[in-house]
């Protein structure tokens, strides 16, 4: 499991034009610890990752923006290409980034 930055969760839903099919879920924001500082660029770089419904619950129960312990799991995506997966999440703690000094 890796802790991040959950910033945000956000649940949607449409119907295909082409084929009526109803499609929903959830789309997750978030930051690792991860970066690389160069020339041409500095700081942490969001992650958008498409999740399901329990995961969105999990957020709401913990809420936004707040450190979460995630397992993720790399599964074939667009022409076999792999792509990451969030499987699972543990609330760790609240985060107040704009709290006043």
């Amino acid at each position: 499991m890796e802790n991040v930055l959950i910033l945000s969760a956000d649940k949607w839903g449409f119907v295909d034009e082409k084929t009526g099919e109803h499609k929903n879920g959830v789309t997750l924001h978030y930051l690792t610890d991860y970066h690389e500082d160069s020339d041409k660029e500095m700081g942490f770089k969001p992650i958008k990752v498409t999740v399901d419904d329990a995961i969105f619950d999990v957020v709401k129960k913990g809420g936004a923006p707040a450190l979460y312990s995630i397992d993720t799991r790399t599964r074939p995506g667009k022409d076999s290409k792999p792509t990451l997966t969030v499987v699972g999440v543990k609330f760790v703690k609240v985060v107040e980034i704009f709290k006043a000094a």
